[in-house]
């Protein structure tokens, strides 16, 4: 079994901690702390790592083809690591809606179900669902020229994203697409792809052009032909965001004797089960709790999230471990 890098837990641990911040705090005060420069890009940074890490796995373990990878283990897997934890979410969203708020809408609540459920961020769960389909794809065609392909699929995804605008797609149904996001997975599986030949000093023009992108968006009001509601969340940021990463991973020391670094390490390795959590808090808890201000308000919508979602790691790996081994 190959070695867990634990760096990519604790980046990924920063990058749910960042997703709490953003459904925590106010716009105002994320565009304050400059927030579009790294707390906003926790999104990429995870789609960017998913496909990494799945290159990686397609490489360690020789997978030439579709058939090699898209073998009944791949689908059962992403459903035990996704659906499973997802699912029991939306079963407890849909029991509060039917009791609570006396929603008697099955069909809505059905369809709620493909579209990630309720609460901010919901929609990460279909973009989760179509990358685990696309990815082999986007591997099988970047593995013989990687560098080439991944300019290409620059392209085409823009395209895509650019096609998607001219057909006025609306914007409950872009948000669950993976158009955005379909260059942040190649951007990983191309990085995992060239890993031990490229170097840092590669990548510093292309994310100087993303963070000067980033900052006309979000600063200056500067618009393109794509869809504005997202932003930065487009092909032309995610070299920034790999930049970001592979500082990150060529840089970040840790040290799992450390209880603060093996508290980092847990949050990442639960950071899907914290997404949910938080999705449940900030939707259905945050408004009816106390209405704290300062800092306690921060530490309670980042400590509840996170420690629930800990507690339901641990609990979905144990039934993983004991009750669907057998």
């Amino acid at each position: 079994m190959a070695k867990r890098n634990v760096t990519i837990d604790v980046i990924k641990a920063l990058a749910i901690i960042s997703v709490i911040l953003i459904h925590g705090l106010s716009n105002a005060t994320l565009y304050d702390i400059y927030a579009p420069f790294y707390i906003w890009q926790t999104v990429p940074v995870f789609m960017i790592l998913m496909g990494f890490n799945a290159a990686n796995a397609f490489m360690r373990k020789g997978y030439e083809n579709l058939p090699d990878i898209f073998a009944r283990h791949y689908f059962l897997n992403k459903a035990k690591r996704i659906l499973l934890p997802f699912g029991v979410i939306w079963l407890m969203q849909v029991l509060i809606q039917f009791f609570y708020f006396d929603n008697r809408n099955i069909g809505e609540l059905l369809l709620r179900f493909l579209e990630g459920g309720y609460g901010p961020g919901s929609y990460f769960i279909p973009l989760l669902i179509q990358a685990t389909i696309l990815i082999p794809f986007i591997y099988l065609i970047l593995k013989k020229q990687p560098t080439k392909m991944m300019i290409l699929l620059f392209f085409v995804s823009l395209l895509i994203d650019l096609m998607s605008f001219w057909l006025n797609i609306s914007g409950s149904l872009y948000r669950i697409l993976i158009i955005r996001h379909l260059f942040s997975v190649t951007l990983g599986i191309w990085y995992a792809l060239e890993k031990s030949t490229i170097k840092l000093k590669w990548v510093v023009i292309p994310a100087a052009a993303s963070l000067t992108y980033i900052t006309a968006v979000h600063y200056y009001n500067w618009e393109l032909i794509v869809e504005e509601y997202w932003h930065s969340q487009h092909a032309p940021s995610y070299f920034y965001v790999l930049f970001i990463i592979m500082i990150g991973m060529k840089y970040l020391k840790v040290d799992q004797a450390s209880l603060l670094d093996r508290t980092f390490i847990l949050i990442g390795q639960a950071s899907l089960h914290i997404y949910l959590t938080q999705m449940f808090y900030f939707w259905f808890l945050h408004e009816r709790l106390p209405d704290f201000t300062g800092i306690v308000y921060v530490l309670m919508f980042l400590t509840i999230p996170i420690a629930s979602g800990i507690g339901f790691y641990m609990l979905d790996d144990y039934v993983n471990r004991t009750v669907l081994k057998k």
